[in-house]
């Protein structure tokens, strides 16, 4: 079986990915082929990619969680500073510079495994210059000596994080066009999806934001990348499903079985927050949530009727 693992932005609420792969993979021996990510799920995503094996993948699940857990702060992740910061703003365009997650990627991530036949990994960017999105994908060799790079441009959220200067251009966050590549997974034919978001579904698929009050300019723009984002990625699980429910009016697809698990509740705190309480609350939130996957409906017939709920959960069980 082919199986596609999405894996949204979130930044440091992709602990909650962490705990939900670690339920996946050690507990219920779910292996996957296929990982697709932006920002955080990006990171993810290239780290679990160096698989070359089901035992390995097995042991690089373990290795992410404690990775996760060996986060102390945010100065693992990016140094901030008054100052500093204000010179960051005015000559580099960026509030912070990610120094620790640059240091991560290239002592967690080996691009000879990461290009191994028996995975794919697929992360997003866009660029500056043209505001086009890029899936950089380890099948094409010319982007080895790169990878690593766009792994970083994924997790660069503009005026955070300053973009990514490869082959010419400079490239930004995914997640401007894409939070959630779930269409970038359907598109490899996959036999199954699992999608994980880091931000809870209402039954429509609807994103659910906590509530917020207005406050610093630096709280006003977190919370509007937050709002726009969630809504890039809902549109898309909310067409995937429209897909799924009509296959055979879109030339060329087929019904898949993709189940998503989404917090049940808003995770604490805010996407640059890497406080270590907060992580491992988010690591048993995801493990937790793992437990209980949405599945998005789906016709197994190739006319209109009602979605075949138990045929569709036998489906995906055999």
């Amino acid at each position: 079986m082919k199986r596609a693992l999405v894996l949204s932005g979130g930044g440091s609420k992709g602990a909650f990915e962490v705990g939900a792969i670690a339920n996946l993979i050690n507990k219920k021996k779910l292996d996957f082929q296929l990982f697709t990510g932006t920002s955080v799920g990006a990171l993810n995503a290239a780290f679990l990619g160096q698989a070359r094996n089901y035992n390995e993948l097995q042991e690089l699940s373990k290795e992410l969680t404690d990775l996760w857990l060996g986060i102390k702060g945010n100065r693992c992740i990016y140094r901030s500073g008054l100052f500093g910061n204000l010179w960051r703003i005015f000559r580099r365009g960026a509030l912070y510079h990610p120094s620790g997650l640059w240091d991560l990627i290239n002592r967690k991530i080996d691009p000879g495994r990461l290009f191994h036949p028996r995975t794919v990994v697929k992360v997003t960017v866009v660029s500056f210059e043209t505001g086009k999105i890029l899936c950089a994908d380890s099948r094409k060799p010319t982007l080895r000596p790169d990878y690593l790079a766009y792994v970083m441009a994924s997790a660069s959220m503009p005026f955070f994080f300053p973009a990514v200067p490869i082959a010419g251009q400079h490239w930004y966050d995914g997640g401007l066009r894409d939070l959630t590549p779930l269409a970038t997974a359907i598109r490899e034919n996959p036999d199954e999806i699992v999608v994980i978001t880091t931000f809870p579904l209402s039954p429509n698929l609807e994103a659910t934001l906590p509530p917020a009050r207005p406050g610093s300019a630096l709280k006003a723009v977190l919370r509007t990348v937050e709002i726009l984002l969630s809504e890039i990625s809902a549109n898309d699980l909310q067409l995937a499903q429209a897909i799924n429910k009509a296959w055979w009016r879109y030339p060329g697809k087929k019904p898949i079985p993709i189940q998503i698990i989404a917090p049940a509740k808003p995770l604490p705190g805010h996407a640059l927050s890497f406080d270590p309480i907060q992580i491992r609350t988010n690591l048993q939130a995801g493990y937790e949530a793992a437990e209980k996957p949405h599945f998005l409906a789906m016709n197994l017939s190739p006319t209109p009727s009602t979605p075949p709920t138990a045929a569709f959960k036998r489906h995906i069980s055999e």
